[in-house]
Formats: C-alpha cells, sequence, structure tokens
C-alpha cells in the first residue's frame, strides 16, 4: 500500500509539472528513476547509474564517450601528448561559460584537480591523483602533467571527471552539503524535491549541442511494477531501469511502446568478504562458484536476455576479455562435498560443513529488496549451495542499507560489515576495463575493491597495465589479471543482462544506445 501512495504522489506531481510546461513548443521528457540521487553534484550523487548520468547533464567533462565507446572531445577540442606519455596539453573550445554566464577557462581545470586531490571522492580523486601539476599558459590551455605515465587516462579519466567551476567551488569547505548544482552542461536543476521528483530545464546559453529537451521531469518510483504500470499508462516517457525479460514480448506488440536493446556491461555478482573465515579461503569460493547453475539463472530469470558471467569478470563482448576466463569449473552436489572434505571440512549434525578451526559454511546473503531479479538469483543461488552442504540466509535489505553495510561512504578504506551480498557494477568498469579498480589492494586505487581482496601480483599487473601504452601489451597483462581472478574468485559474476529499454516513441524517439550501457547518456539527451 504504501508503494501505491508514493506512486500517486509521483504520479500527481507529474501531471501538475507536465501541464505546467505545455505551453513550450519543445519536447519534455517524462523519466522515471529508481531513488533518490541527492542533489546531483559530483558529491552528492548516489549511483553510478542512473545516478551519474544525470549529474553529467548539469556537469561537463572534457572528454565525452560516444556510442561506441570511444572519446571524443567535449570541453576540450584537442588534447596533444607528450612522447614519454606525461603531459597533456588540453585546449579547450571557445566561448564556453557557466550556468551563470561566468567564462570556463583552463583555470577551472586546474582548480578541479586541485579540488578533487583536497577532497577525497573515490572515483574522481583517484583520477585526479595521477596528475602531478597543471600549468594553465592561457585561458584555453591546461598542461596537465602526470605523476607517471598512465594509457587510459584519456579514455577513462578525462571522459570521467566533472569540472567544477572555481568561483563557485572555491568557497566550498564541505562539498557534500552543497545543495545547488551550477556547472557548464545542458540543463539546469530547477526544482528537487527529495524522494519525489527532480525538474531539469534547458541550459539556454549552453555552449555546445541543442538539449533535446526543454525539460526533464524525472519522479523517484522506486518500485519495479509501479514504474512500468506508470509507462504503460502513459505516465512516463521512459524507465531508466531495465525492461524485466518477462515484459519484453508484451512490450513489444504495442503500438505506444518501442523496446531498445543491446548487449549490457552492467553486471550482477556475489560479492564477499574475503578477509574473514571459510570465504578467506580461495578453494572454498571455487566450490561455490562451482555450485551455481548460470544457465538456470540466464533461462529462469532473463528469458536467455543476457550473457553467463565469466569467472575473469569482463564479458566476452569486452576487446580485452579473456577467451580461456569464461567459465566455471562444475561441481556436482557429491563433487562439492568431497573436495569439502579435502580441504579439511566435515559435515555437522545439522549437515552444514565446518573446518578444524570452526569456521562454519554458514553465511548471511544480503540482497535488494527492490530488485525481483537479483532477490531470486540469490534464492536459486542459496538452493545450488545449500546442496553442496553450505547454509546461506537471504536478508532482504533497502537499497541505502545494503550499500552501508557493503561499502560504507563509497570508501573503501571505511571496512565492510557483512560476509555475502549481491551487487554489481554500472557498465563502465567492465567496458573500460577498470580491474585495477576492482581488485587492487590499496584503497586509493582499488576504489571499488569491496571484498577485501589483497594479492600482490594483481597489483603489480593492474599497476603496469595502468601505464602500458601498447594495447597488445596493455591486453596481455589484462588478460594475466583476469587468469588470476578465475583462480581465486574475490568475487562471482553471475551475469551481464542485456540492456533492454521500454519507451515512448511518440515523446522521443531518437534515443542513441551507448554499447555495453543503454540510452540513458549524454549522447541522448542533446540533438544530433
Amino acid at each position: 500500500m504504501q508503494v501505491l501512495k508514493r506512486f500517486l504522489v509521483a504520479v500527481s506531481v507529474l501531471v501538475l509539472l507536465t501541464l505546467a510546461f505545455a505551453e513550450h513548443s519543445g519536447r519534455s521528457l517524462r523519466m522515471a528513476i529508481t531513488q533518490d540521487e541527492g542533489t546531483l553534484t559530483p558529491y552528492t550523487y548516489q549511483t553510478g547509474y542512473p545516478g551519474y548520468e544525470i549529474m553529467t547533464l548539469i556537469y561537463d567533462t572534457l572528454y565525452l564517450m560516444d556510442a561506441n565507446l570511444n572519446p571524443q572531445p567535449w570541453l576540450a577540442a584537442d588534447t596533444e601528448i607528450s612522447e614519454d606519455g606525461l603531459n597533456y596539453t588540453i585546449t579547450l573550445k571557445e566561448n564556453l561559460s557557466w550556468q551563470d554566464g561566468e567564462a570556463l577557462t583552463s583555470a577551472d581545470v586546474a582548480f578541479t584537480m586541485q579540488y578533487f586531490k583536497e577532497n577525497l571522492l573515490g572515483r574522481f580523486t583517484t583520477a585526479a591523483n595521477k596528475v602531478a601539476s597543471v600549468t594553465t599558459p592561457d585561458a584555453q590551455t591546461a598542461v596537465l602533467t602526470l605523476a607517471s605515465p598512465d594509457a587510459t587516462f584519456l579514455p577513462n579519466s578525462l571522459t570521467d571527471i566533472p569540472i567544477l567551476p572555481e568561483h563557485v567551488w572555491s568557497s566550498i569547505t564541505d562539498p557534500k552539503t552543497v545543495e545547488e548544482p551550477m556547472g557548464s552542461g545542458p540543463y539546469i536543476l530547477a526544482e528537487y524535491r527529495a524522494d519525489q521528483f527532480y525538474r531539469l530545464v534547458e541550459n539556454p546559453n549552453f555552449w555546445g549541442p541543442k538539449p533535446a529537451f526543454d525539460s526533464i521531469i524525472a519522479p523517484v518510483i522506486r518500485d519495479q511494477t509501479a514504474t512500468f504500470q506508470a509507462l504503460q499508462a502513459g505516465e512516463i516517457d521512459v524507465a531508466v531501469r531495465n525492461v524485466s525479460p518477462e515484459l519484453v514480448e508484451r512490450f513489444s506488440s504495442r503500438n505506444d511502446l518501442k523496446i531498445a536493446q543491446g548487449p549490457g556491461f552492467a553486471s550482477t555478482i556475489v560479492i564477499m568478504d574475503v578477509t574473514q573465515g571459510a570465504l578467506a579461503n580461495p578453494a572454498v569460493r571455487q566450490v561455490m562458484a562451482g555450485l551455481i547453475d548460470y544457465n538456470r539463472l540466464i533461462d529462469n530469470l532473463l528469458l536467455s536476455y543476457g550473457t553467463s558471467g565469466p569467472p575473469g569478470f569482463l564479458p566476452p563482448a569486452s576487446p580485452v576479455a579473456n577467451p580461456n576466463t569464461q567459465e566455471y569449473p562444475k561441481f556436482t552436489p557429491a563433487e562439492a562435498q568431497a573436495r569439502l572434505e579435502e580441504l579439511g571440512f566435515s559435515k555437522g549434525s545439522d549437515g552444514v560443513y565446518v573446518d578444524a578451526e570452526g569456521n562454519q559454511l554458514e553465511f548471511e546473503f544480503l540482497t535488494y529488496s527492490d530488485n525481483p531479479i537479483r532477490l531470486r538469483a540469490a534464492e536459486l543461488i542459496a538452493q545450488d549451495l545449500q546442496a553442496g552442504g553450505f547454509s546461506i540466509n537471504i536478508r532482504t535489505m533497502e537499497r541505502e542499507a545494503l550499500v552501508d553495510r557493503v561499502w560504507p561512504e563509497f570508501d573503501v578504506s571505511k571496512g565492510r560489515s557483512y560476509q555475502m551480498s549481491m551487487f554489481g557494477w554500472s557498465a563502465p568498469v567492465a567496458a573500460q576495463a577498470r580491474l585495477g579498480a576492482l581488485l587492487h589492494s590499496d584503497p586509493s586505487v582499488g576504489v571499488l575493491n569491496l571484498s577485501g581482496y589483497n594479492n600482490p601480483e594483481i597489483d603489480s599487473l593492474a599497476d603496469q597495465a595502468a601505464i602500458t601504452s601498447d594495447p597488445e601489451a596493455r591486453a596481455a597483462l589484462l588478460y594475466d589479471i583476469q587468469e588470476i581472478v578465475a583462480q581465486e574468485l574475490p568475487l562471482i559474476t553471475l551475469f551481464y543482462q542485456d540492456g533492454i529499454y521500454a519507451y515512448r516513441p511518440a515523446a522521443f524517439d531518437n534515443w542513441t544506445f551507448m554499447a555495453g550501457q543503454g540510452i540513458i547518456n549524454k549522447n541522448s539527451f542533446v540533438q544530433k
């Protein structure tokens, strides 16, 4: 009943806002999002998807990934890289401006790098820390000197770091309290009601291609069923949420809806705290991974709209995926139990295995309460593991509460308080092969290492890959990392679900499907 009430409130607000913009000659988009995303600054947005994508409608980056994941100049007009790979001379486009009319210059680029260094924020601080110094010969030129060569600096960092206005942020000492975002992007945040909706409007002074919409109204509809009911009823035009596989045929058969579909790079994984108890033993993790029926997950949950997860993490569609790390060795329940006994485990009176040190194979398994696919996946995985001698206790949690357990304050240096959890990473982690961020033991590098995994060889290989500019040599290093991951399994990749998005073509029919990520990306929100 509470879900229905929240849905009705969101729809009521939506109708009023739509009427308010009815006199505009351009398009207005109604886009349902899954949760509150904070005040949409680089320090307050909440999720990698769609939060980051919405935030970048307000804040620009120097480069922007195109539909094929190739970096294209955005704020930057051109970049020259020195032969030693240390100096990046960035020439900004002419006549750039902030949404308040102030000129955007190279000084803002220099300020941004320093600000993220001094005010820690996971992914952006990691990227900014690569920059040893910045000089600004003139208002349009910024020379970024790296501490060491980094082959991925332009495609990964310059496409990711949002540029901040110095004249606004220089006086901000606590960035997490900023309530009024102001960037250089195509849209301005005009209205925000926490846990209810956002209203973004066209930036009339935007320096780049014309925004595709006069306004974007984004109600928060947390419940999946309510989201797709709203879409079918015409209350919204698009949902950021992936369409459930069982709805694809129904939506495809309607004249008022369309489906956009392609390979997805957003992962669904089982993460574990590999620093404690039996989960610290890679051999135990191998048994767990071998018991899971991945085809059943794909067939039952995704109706074949997906790719089975590889033990090396990177999906087969990735250009640097190791083909030798695409399948898990399989265990029958009897084989799993025999292997556990070889490892020194014995079956207790309750049927659960325990080793000589008292490490019992009984784990709490966290999963989101608002994600039916992940909840059902957890249930199926629990069945598979229990058949092999494990005891799995599923606990459903609100999204924010779960994240607080596995990734407190989005800072891996804060530790963790969980045993097993369903989780997933947004598309860029796989698309950009961020294996260092996922696995490195140094929290300033391994900003996504939620398992507490520590392997010096992985650290060394990731460090080498970060500075190797030759594509073949870098791919070889990433292959080696995947080989180790496939053996030690600090996480278990379950599947990569196809990107399937439903929308109302009468409202808008010019979406850009970004490989591995889908239609909710900045390219879709500006005119081609």
